[in-house]
């Protein structure tokens, strides 16, 4: 990294193509989890600048993205496509929509060593970090709407190529029907008895079951431009927008499932995440759905519920299943104690609440696909 670049950085931060370095930029990295590998570091650089134009001071910074392309997505990742994440910041794409969802600022993308890429973006690090709250959780469930009513009246076309039901991909990905039947074998386990302890175990192969035909179901609803992976690590609240970062996983998929990714990943975080999402799933949902009226989207709220489920119960599927991966989860103890903000061993009655919630939503799913 030469003194040009950073010039060019800080130059984009404050605005001012006369701005030049005063002393040597600071390095913090930051050590958020993510789920795909190829994402080797995320840096954040600041420093500070003088405008020759106005003999003014600025402070600067901008957090670094580095991607190794060269390397295979893993399980976790393989609907993500990091050359469109460039693609969509250097071409400047969702900049101009006049909607409130938008990506970070990108000052520079960079390609060196051929498969190495580095994008530096809007430093985000000083806005609302999750937990977040309800009315976080409600702004952004309406400008995901919004973004996905806009892109469905317009018939958007992008000038890069996207996947096309990436949601199946992200939910085949799972074997959450062998996961389920594994609970039900281990039924007299003590972590599926925490887990399970007002719920049948039945439920989870219910669950299974409906999810299966929703995802069939949901290949043939409505479909639309999404983010993709929609959750709220992936979301800044901005004032009176919310900034993307991540937009790797760009698709086109069913009106409803960019909805269903922020809510069902909340189930995955934190106790209180989980307690304030499953308390409030309805308003969030609600507020999608007025996000997508108030574009101009006229359709059936019927096949919206059907696009939520299909990655809403692909979520409630992970938690209903931890209690017999324990001991797989032992190889990553430190990332899911980090996630889930308890011990590995007190993780079955942390899911617990969650894991009551499996029958309603069954009987509610399985009535959209009567």
């Amino acid at each position: 990294m030469s003194d040009d670049t950073f010039t060019t950085i800080a130059r984009g931060v404050v605005g001012d193509d006369s701005a030049t370095l005063v002393g040597t930029p600071i390095f913090d990295e930051i050590t958020t989890s993510h789920n795909d590998q190829r994402t080797i570091g995320i840096v954040k650089v600041s420093g500070t600048a003088v405008s020759v134009r106005h003999g003014s001071h600025h402070n600067w910074s901008s957090v670094v993205k580095i991607i190794d392309q060269s390397i295979p997505a893993n399980v976790a990742a393989t609907w993500g496509f990091p050359e469109n994440e460039q693609k969509i910041y250097e071409m400047a794409l969702f900049t101009d929509d006049g909607l409130p969802l938008r990506p970070a600022r990108c000052y520079l993308s960079q390609t060196i060593e051929e498969n190495i890429v580095l994008l530096w973006l809007e430093d985000l690090t000083n806005t609302p970090q999750p937990p977040w709250t309800l009315q976080h959780f409600i702004n952004a469930a309406n400008h995901l709407g919004q973004f996905n009513g806009y892109h469905s009246v317009n018939d958007t076309e992008l000038p890069i190529e996207i996947t096309r039901n990436a949601f199946h991909l992200r939910a085949s990905a799972s074997p959450f029907k062998s996961n389920f039947a594994e609970v039900v074998e281990k039924i007299d386990s003590t972590a599926v008895r925490e887990a399970y302890v007002e719920t049948p175990v039945e439920s989870g192969m219910e669950l299974a079951s409906v999810f299966e035909k929703a995802l069939e179901a949901a290949k043939l609803l409505p479909h639309s431009l999404a983010f993709g992976d929609s959750h709220s690590r992936n979301l800044f609240p901005v004032e009176s927008e919310t900034v993307g970062i991540d937009w790797a996983s760009v698709a086109f998929d069913p009106i409803g499932v960019d909805v269903g990714v922020l809510i069902g990943s909340a189930l995955t975080y934190g106790l209180e995440e989980a307690q304030l999402i499953s308390r409030n799933e309805r308003p969030v949902f609600d507020s999608y759905v007025s996000g997508l009226q108030s574009s101009g989207w006229v359709g059936d709220l019927k096949n919206v519920r059907l696009g939520f489920f299909a990655q809403f119960a692909g979520y409630l599927s992970i938690v209903g299943t931890i209690p017999v991966k324990l001991e797989q989860y032992k190889q990553r103890r430190a990332f899911l104690e980090k996630r889930l903000g308890v011990a590995l061993e007190d993780v079955p009655k942390h899911v617990a609440p969650v894991i009551a919630l499996i029958p309603g939503y069954v009987a509610e799913l399985r009535q959209l696909l009567d």
